[in-house]
């Protein structure tokens, strides 16, 4: 900002790789199931183009400037990817022994190929458990209603720290914190 006489001039950034951004968001599935919203969670900061949501939200909000309204539907390949079907497999219902609460729908965590996953449980049989590795949204266009509120930059030493899961992430769905 720069201010002088009368009048001041504001500077309205511009959303690109390495800047902060933050939304008001609402963010459903196509046929209309919400999935999160700011409403609930607050509004939702990330750097662009961390990595830190999925792909399809950091390109779209790329050149977005603060009180841009935005409506969008990120494809499945752009968001938690396709479903894959190699990524559903059986275990022995041995190795759940003294596990309690074991049914279908209950996410689990175990290590694939020396990495944290998180499993869905699909069916359990008389020997053997089903367990599903693809994200719970995988598979499935997402559509977000963003209004951009805030476009800052992000001095050099933050860049390079680890924020966590955002939209896309670990365990989160989307939309920041928790989803």
């Amino acid at each position: 900002m720069i201010a002088g006489g009368d009048f001041t001039i504001l500077f309205c950034m511009t959303a690109v790789k390495n800047t902060q951004i933050t939304i008001d968001y609402t963010f459903k599935t196509t046929d209309g199931v919400l999935l999160g919203d700011s409403d609930k969670n607050g509004p939702f900061s990330f750097i662009l183009g961390r990595g830190d949501v999925v792909p399809g939200l950091d390109s779209r909000l790329e050149g977005a400037s603060v009180g841009d309204d935005l409506n969008f539907v990120i494809p499945a390949d752009e968001a938690y990817g396709e479903r894959r079907e190699d990524l559903v497999f059986t275990v022995p219902l041995e190795r759940f022994e003294g596990f309690e609460g074991l049914e279908p729908g209950v996410r689990v965590q175990s290590t694939i190929g020396g990495r944290p996953a998180e499993l869905t449980v699909t069916e359990i049989g008389d020997d053997d458990v089903t367990l599903d590795a693809n994200h719970p949204l995988a598979g499935q266009d997402i559509e977000f209603t963003v209004k951009v509120t805030s476009v800052e930059e992000v001095p050099e030493h933050l860049l390079n720290q680890d924020q966590g899961c955002g939209c896309g992430g670990g365990g989160c769905g989307c939309g920041g914190h928790g989803h």
